[in-house]
């Protein structure tokens, strides 16, 4: 089902005027470096062609003749390769022999350099061979350079050059001629007729995707994109033990897939992981991304919603934005709501992928879904905090430092969004746990705390202070915010509060602690004048009348409460209300 989906959305993109993507036999792959020819084969010069307006040169991305992946045996590429392959180049640390190198050490370094020559030889051979096929004089220049060069012409700086170029791959192109060879129409045009030709693998059988005859991929092309994966890539598909064979059939024969279907899902699954796609979200170490049937705009609402930061156009921000606010209203409809809308989530796994967690509805289910994670999550605020949190936030809120989230997590709230499952019991506890760490009780964790405790626990928390709540968790929040605001009235310029000393075990043993703190803010009353004083005494009676006694012990969600008393109450100080809500909590 995944990678029918994905062939799907590569025929809707190749049917769009307004976009561009590989065709059959070509891949994006990143290019470093090109080797520039005279117009007899001979090496004018190699010339590094990355892009250095940033901070770092980044590679270009180019799309190339692509036959397969390599795995780990010598397979050379048509016209583009490592510079072991175009030009047979040797590291310097191979190529020196060390002092005191042991008999091992130097047979291992002699059986590096041996293989570095088998990998140029097959490039030669295939670059021979194919140009007795294509008649251009651009690409026989191709011709005489493997038929001229050797490994030893490559000079002191060629070889500076090549040990600093990076991770790049290198393409060719002829002095005389503005495009790289790989660009060439002849060239083209021979290797999208002639891609089967290069091909490892003979086999024949019925695509499990496209359901007709074909040639079978024996491996299928790298997923590139995933974060912490094989730089090179890694696979969906893969069978690399005698374990995993299945009435004879190795390697991915024993999930036929023919070569044209294993192109298209990978050419599309490689496009949404691009570094610059707008259809990618990265949570945790889940690489998430997702695509409608059909063009829909829901899958700028549906990426808005979940990452809010990804449109650097404010302007276009905005507009998704307030389109969200129709649909969370119910005064819009759902665009398209009836089209399929497809979620996949990665995680790396050694040379392999995981999959994570694969969501497949109709834009109004699925969209309808993150929609109401939104609504849940929705608290009083400030104007400067944003209103939609993206998912990177909710995961900064569970740890001190981002390298320190649980691998795991992030994956496993996205699921519970899409699915509408509960969020991990995790997420909670972790939250509760900064709190009494660095004792801040900001928006994005109330948010948090607020959505759990309504979904996972089917509390029903207003998005503003309600003074009637009847759990003493709650009320005990409140108080606590009052006593702290007492204090801060009373002593200005205080570096710290009674939040900074007693925040923690207030929240999960108010027996313990809440006499003492009630007793201290009779003195800092006591301090206090005119309107102030009348305030602070006719808002510490008010909460109390709502407090029976003071519990022992409060357990996770009255922990939860606790905060969320606290949160409201410090908003309510700073928030300006309207005539009839100050009559109507007066009243109250």
């Amino acid at each position: 089902m995944i990678l029918h989906k994905l062939c799907e959305y590569y025929d809707r993109i190749v049917d769009d005027p307004n976009q561009e993507i590989a065709a059959p036999g070509f891949a994006p792959q990143n290019v470093g470096f090109e080797v520039l020819l005279n117009e007899d084969g001979t090496l004018h010069s190699l010339q590094d062609i990355r892009d250095s307006s940033g901070k770092k040169p980044t590679n270009q991305v180019y799309e190339l003749p692509y036959s397969g992946k390599r795995a780990n045996g010598i397979a050379a590429m048509f016209l583009w390769d490592k510079p072991e392959y175009l030009l047979g180049w040797v590291p310097t640390e191979l190529a020196t022999t060390p002092n005191n190198e042991s008999e091992q050490e130097a047979k291992k370094r002699g059986t590096k350099i041996d293989r570095i020559s088998e990998c140029f030889e097959a490039s030669k051979i295939l670059h021979s061979e194919i140009a007795e096929k294509i008649h251009s004089s651009e690409f026989q220049c191709v011709k005489r350079f493997f038929d001229y060069w050797k490994p030893t012409f490559l000079t002191s700086e060629h070889q500076e050059f090549l040990a600093n170029i990076g991770t790049g791959f290198g393409v060719f192109r002829v002095v005389a001629y503005k495009n790289y060879l790989h660009q060439i129409p002849e060239v083209r045009d021979f290797w999208m007729a002639n891609q089967g030709a290069t091909s490892d693998s003979d086999i024949e059988g019925t695509c499990l995707i496209s359901g007709r005859s074909a040639t079978l991929a024996r491996l299928h092309p790298a997923i590139k994109g995933v974060r912490d994966a094989q730089s090179s890539g890694a696979s969906i598909v893969s069978f690399n033990d005698d374990a995993f064979t299945s009435y004879g059939k190795k390697q991915s024969y024993n999930a036929p897939v023919g070569q044209e279907s294993a192109f298209k899902y990978a050419t599309s699954l490689n496009r949404l992981l691009e570094r610059d796609s707008s259809r990618k979200l990265q949570v945790g170490d889940t690489t998430c991304v997702y695509w409608s049937d059909t063009p829909s705009q829901a899958e700028d609402l549906f990426g808005f919603s979940l990452n809010s930061d990804q449109f650097e156009d404010e302007s276009r921000a905005n507009e998704i934005g307030n389109s969200l606010k129709r649909l969370a209203s119910g005064e819009a409809d759902f665009p398209d709501s009836d089209v399929g809308f497809n979620v996949l989530g990665l995680s790396p796994n050694a040379s392999r992928l995981s999959i994570r967690f694969w969501i497949s509805g109709t834009v109004s289910e699925i969209l309808g879904k993150a929609l109401a994670h939104q609504t849940r999550m929705e608290i009083v605020r400030s104007p400067k905090d944003q209103p939609w949190l993206p998912l990177w936030l909710i995961l900064a809120q569970t740890a001190r430092e981002t390298k320190e989230v649980q691998p795991l997590l992030g994956g496993a709230i996205l699921r519970s969004i899409l699915t509408g499952g509960r969020y991990p019991e995790s997420l909670l506890s972790a939250v509760l746990r900064r709190i009494r760490a660095d004792r801040v009780i900001n928006y994005p964790r109330a948010a948090i705390i607020k959505a759990v405790l309504c979904h996972n626990f089917n509390k029903d928390i207003t998005t503003m202070l309600n003074p009637n709540r009847t759990e003493a968790s709650y009320q005990l929040g409140r108080l606590f915010a009052a006593l702290e605001k007492c204090q801060e009235d009373a002593l200005p310029g205080l570096n710290a509060t009674i939040k900074d000393r007693y925040f923690g075990a207030a929240s999960s043993t108010p027996a313990s602690v809440f006499p003492r703190l009630i007793r201290m803010s009779q003195h800092h009353i006591g301090k206090l004048e005119g309107g102030k004083k009348i305030n602070a005494e006719k808002r510490s009676q008010e909460i109390v009348g709502h407090i029976e006694t003071f519990p022992s012990h409060f357990g996770l969600v009255d922990q939860g409460l606790f905060a969320i008393g606290y949160y409201h109450q410090r908003q309510s100080f700073f928030t300006k209300k309207d005539p009839e809500q100050a009559e109507l909590q007066s009243v109250k």
